[in-house]
């Protein structure tokens, strides 16, 4: 049945919500932040005081002004970026050729497309129509407090690269920063956990 006020202890959101925000229309339009505020408020509503709820999802990195370097250690992983930057579906993808196989680009967008490369062209087809980071781990919540208000009090806001990435683009990537120095990749998943209080 529907849940009702106060039916709910905990909700938890397990790599769920860019999914909605990717693939649900609201006003209109996909990729739409409204679909989140939409997810939590009916969620938050059916929370009993002192319930929980618990994000697990992609974030973006911050500051969102910083650029890296991505060198491919193949020709196919240029042909990969072209293909992905035209076909991808949340935003434009921007990215300069600075070298045989390398580009400069938006930390983000950098980000963004090397989720899909981790998983490769067995998922293309479903990841170009994915935006898996939405939110700077800041952006999230301050969101959180405007859509849902003082009730909702956040308990914990980490975030953490997750193992696999770094392990799966190793041999396919070299990462680094404007000037060329190697550098980790950033946090890619946040673990949010908010109250609601009396």
């Amino acid at each position: 049945g529907v849940l009702k006020p106060g039916d709910a202890d905990t909700i938890i959101f397990c790599s769920i919500i860019h999914e909605l925000f990717s693939y649900i229309e609201t006003d209109g339009r996909k990729f739409n932040k409204a679909t989140i505020a939409g997810a939590l408020k009916s969620a938050f509503d059916v929370l009993s005081p002192g319930g929980r709820i618990l994000i697990r999802d992609g974030i973006m990195t911050e500051p969102v002004s910083l650029k890296r370097r991505i060198r491919f250690a193949s020709d196919e992983g240029m042909d990969f970026l072209k293909r992905y930057a035209h076909d991808f579906q949340g935003r434009s993808i921007q990215y300069e050729s600075i070298g045989r196989n390398e580009v400069l680009m938006p930390v983000n967008d950098a980000m963004e497309f090397l989720y899909t490369y981790t998983w490769g062209e067995e998922s293309y087809v479903h990841e170009i129509n994915e935006q898996f980071g939405y939110f700077t781990p800041s952006e999230y919540c301050r969101f959180i407090t405007e859509t849902l208000g003082e009730q909702a009090k956040i308990l914990e806001c980490r975030h953490y690269l997750q193992d696999g990435y770094p392990l799966a683009l190793s041999q396919k990537i070299s990462f680094s920063d404007e000037n060329g120095k190697r550098v980790q990749l950033p946090d890619s998943t946040c673990l949010i956990v908010i109250e609601k209080i009396n």
